[in-house]
């Protein structure tokens, strides 16, 4: 190994330490749990459709969005409530219904498991967030603004969608 430039070190060290680390990993056929039926877990079963996840959802209704997904083969629904078996054996959770209790419960057992998890409601209460994706052929890059100030983050997405037309 080489030696390493002179500063390179001091530059790291001045940055802010960050909670959050972006990693791409393989997820083919691992399990994605999504507990809700609503738009927002639409848009978040949407994402992971776009990947090699096993998406399964549990949710009593769930809105034409996901029905689609459904009918395509993008994912399963189980129509019923949550119950704490269902996050047994996820690789990734996310809580994504209208009740607040039923998501604390959620990403509680989930995190208890060892599964990455989102709740939609409750930064605080997420092991990891949702990038904003920018995707072109083999390319796929992830902006995330540490679970805050969402319109900076889509408006950076859409700065980089520009860059790559060129």
């Amino acid at each position: 190994m080489g030696a390493v430039p002179p500063g390179r070190f001091r530059l790291v060290s001045a940055l802010r330490p960050r909670d959050h680390f972006p990693l791409f990993c393989d997820v083919r056929g691992k399990r994605a749990l999504v507990v809700g039926g609503g738009a927002i877990a639409a848009r978040r079963c949407a994402t992971l459709c776009r990947f090699s996840f096993s998406v399964e959802v549990v949710a009593p209704q769930v809105c034409p969005s996901l029905e689609a997904l459904a009918q395509q083969g993008l994912l399963t629904i189980a129509r019923r409530p949550f119950a704490p078996p269902d996050v047994t054996g996820a690789f990734l959770v996310v809580a994504a219904t209208d009740r607040r209790e039923v998501n604390r419960q959620v990403g509680q057992l989930a995190r208890r498991q060892g599964a990455f998890v989102s709740v939609a409601d409750c930064a605080q209460e997420c092991t990891f967030f949702f990038p904003a994706l920018v995707e072109q052929g083999d390319l796929t890059i992830g902006v995330t603004g540490n679970g805050k100030d969402h319109k900076a983050v889509a408006r950076c997405a859409q700065k980089i969608r520009e860059m790559l037309k060129e």
